[in-house]
């Protein structure tokens, strides 16, 4: 017998093995991060549906009223946006993500960015209520998805203008919380990651919008 025949026939198979198996690896590694890519480019809402469903083309859109302060961004009396495009996609880690693009209905450019990692953002009141009792045990969690999500947001954003270390307590009407931040902001645009650990609210949010 030809033993590098033999050789050849026994190895191909297994090597075509690890090959498929590696690109499956690829693949699942590239949805599962997918699922946290953010949109950082002023643009048309139709470009963020299709982004959307580019990341899942059975992309869950919702219908919510949801408005904007002045004190929360501060163009809202300059650009009159109407109600957002929302999508929830399903969670890489822990939290599940909604996102809210705020566009100007008579051109429809996007004018600001919402990406909220929570937990039954927009459930009833007493099936938080039950929720939260659950996560007020789950900082490390939290903490932890920060970190992942900030070091994930450095490659899209740079180098932030400013970012903490640890969690800082703060003090609002008798009401102790914990809280982090990261802030990027350019001469065009400006963005805020912000984590939220209190009584009622658990959340981490990213903020983004252009000035102009």
């Amino acid at each position: 017998m030809n033993i590098s025949l033999y050789l050849r026939s026994i190895t191909k198979p297994n090597m075509t093995s690890k090959f498929i198996l590696i690109i499956a690896i690829f693949l699942s590694t590239y949805s599962a991060l997918a699922q946290e890519r953010v949109w950082t480019k002023q643009s048309k809402i139709s470009e963020i549906v299709a982004f959307e469903k580019e990341i899942n083309p059975s992309a869950k859109f919702l219908s919510e009223n949801v408005s904007l302060s002045k004190e929360y961004y501060p163009l809202a009396n300059k650009y009159k946006v109407t109600n957002p495009v929302i999508v929830q996609r399903e969670p890489l880690k822990y939290l599940p993500i909604y996102a809210e693009y705020f566009y100007t209905p008579g051109d429809s450019v996007l004018r600001l960015v919402s990406y909220d990692w929570e937990k039954n953002r927009y459930g009833n009141f007493l099936d938080k209520q039950k929720m939260w009792k659950e996560e007020y045990k789950k900082f490390d969690t939290y903490n932890s998805e920060y970190e992942r999500i900030k070091t994930a947001l450095l490659i899209q954003l740079g180098i932030p203008t400013a970012t903490d270390t640890t969690a800082k307590e703060v003090n609002s009407n008798g009401s102790k919380y914990l809280t982090r931040e990261t802030l990027w902001e350019t001469d065009s645009m400006y963005a805020h990651l912000n984590m939220i650990f209190a009584s009622t609210t658990y959340r981490i949010r990213l903020t983004l919008y252009w000035k102009n």
